[in-house]
């Protein structure tokens, strides 16, 4: 079998929880310690904010002006009704900003609005920097960002891109979880990506197949080609899908990846003409597992991206995948180039039916699926930008490609993001991956989310998950 390429922080600080006495000791200790992990995680004040009309507000919080005849008297009645303990004025407009002990934000404004005394009352909405990278050709990455710019001609759509914008408002990145790409290599000497490429932090062995490889400190993956410790791209199908998921952000150079610091491993299995065996596939994803064997933290790889496909069903393979999976590898696949339908028409390695497998399709800058993306109503679980991606080429240069392949490292890219602010579990990255999607007409009846990809909304969707109980054990 012959395998081949297919080609954000909120600007409010979060009030004290309060304890309800009485609480147990020992629920408290726990409680405490599983919410000290997940703040570790970047979990931040945005996640103990209130909703209000379907947009976050500060919790317990309203912003009110009271009538010019108000006197003193009725406003401290007024504060001991509501259980109003932090009031303060705002700018010199005679407004001031009402916090309640035990009252929502919705409970406020619904009192509030009705009292003869007040002349106005809302919500103390959240609101966030934006933040854009100062990278020179951020403005054609209209998967991370589609404002409608014309991209080789073609007008987009806005909004028809992943959140990225949105989502660098709650993380950059981070370099504690390993994305490693499955492909032709990484340029690891690229200046937009070396300081994301993952390196060695000491010499380690790897055994692979019941051959004993040695590694040593500061190389960047394996070459399954070769069997060296030396994954250089010599095609250039690997740098780009690299560029994607973590070209860096943020430097003044060339493009940024979804995430903008990162941690990426080379393994290389595809020759320099895009070209490979199964068998080498196999032994690339085995390194990965050995290395994380060997390196615990220091190799602590989460994601694999595989803009790839071809041939038959592998029972090896599968295997090989389901191993990965047993390591906490989520396996992200492309769907594949052949305009075909994968629930009749199966396309490897997308549609295994690994736990750990999720298999995207391609859209255009309009939201469309591309038109020669592979698709599948129960085999193909969602959409993500794949035509006219801009990203990194070996040798210090950029370049557009169009593909699945392109399509996948924006959701292996999502998924890395998202474990940097949410350190969950393979089977729950998943579901908030896929949960984590826009509605795309042009996807209803296609995938199985029937939407493109929404990284913003998996890391939200994910902290949610996260919190709710945490807060309930704190709260009972």
């Amino acid at each position: 079998m012959s395998a081949y390429p297919y080609c954000f922080r909120p600007l409010v600080t979060a009030s004290i929880l309060m304890l309800p006495p009485p609480i147990a000791q020992t629920s408290l200790a726990w409680a405490l310690a599983l919410a000290l992990l997940v703040f570790s995680e970047g979990v931040t004040a945005q996640d103990l904010s209130e909703r209000y009309n379907g947009q976050e507000v500060a919790p317990h919080t309203v912003l009110v002006k009271f009538k010019p005849a108000t006197v003193d008297a009725t406003l401290q009645a007024l504060k001991q009704i509501h259980d109003i303990d932090e009031d303060r004025g705002l700018g010199g407009i005679d407004a001031r900003m009402w916090h309640s002990r035990s009252r929502s934000a919705a409970q406020l404004l619904t009192q509030l609005s009705v009292d003869p005394t007040v002349e106005y009352v809302e919500p103390d909405y959240i609101v966030r920097a934006v933040r854009v990278p100062n990278d020179p050709n951020f403005g054609v990455l209209w998967g991370l960002q589609n404002t409608g710019q014309v991209i080789q001609g073609v007008a987009g759509t806005p909004g028809a891109d992943i959140s990225a914008v949105r989502a660098w408002d709650i993380s950059v990145g981070s370099r504690s979880k390993v994305v490693a790409v499955i492909d032709t290599g990484i340029d690891y000497t690229h200046t937009d990506l070396s300081a994301n490429v993952w390196s060695a932090p000491t010499a380690f062995s790897v055994t692979i197949g019941g051959v004993r490889y040695n590694c040593a400190a500061s190389t960047h993956g394996f070459n399954a080609i070769t069997n060296t410790c030396d994954p250089k791209d010599d095609n250039q199908h690997g740098t780009h899908v690299s560029g994607t998921i973590g070209a860096v952000g943020n430097n003044s150079m060339g493009v940024t990846g979804v995430n903008w610091v990162a941690s990426i491993l080379g393994a290389k299995f595809l020759d320099s003409s895009g070209f490979g065996m199964t068998s080498n596939a196999i032994n690339a994803i085995e390194f990965t597992v050995q290395a994380k064997i060997a390196l615990g933290s220091g190799a602590n790889v989460r994601v694999l991206s595989n803009s790839w496909g071809g041939g038959a069903f592998s029972q090896a393979l599968l295997d090989e995948i389901n191993r990965a999976n047993g390591y906490d590898m989520l396996f992200v696949a492309a769907a594949g180039n052949n305009s075909a339908n994968n629930d009749s028409t199966p396309f490897y390695p997308a549609n295994y039916s690994a736990p750990n497998v999720i298999s995207v399709a391609a859209t255009d800058n309009t939201d469309a699926l591309a038109s020669f993306s592979d698709y599948g109503l129960t085999t193909v679980h969602l959409g993500a930008p794949g035509v006219n991606v801009f990203s990194t080429f070996p040798n210090n240069s950029y370049a557009y490609d169009s593909g699945t392949s392109m399509a996948t490292p924006h959701v292996s890219g999502g998924a890395t993001l998202t474990l940097s602010v949410c350190n969950v579990a393979t089977a729950t990255l998943k579901s908030v991956l896929l949960s984590g999607v826009d509605p795309d007409p042009a996807l209803s009846g296609k995938t199985v989310t029937g939407g493109r990809f929404d990284v913003k909304k998996a890391m939200t969707s994910c902290q949610a998950r996260i919190m709710t109980p945490i807060i309930n054990l704190l709260l009972n």
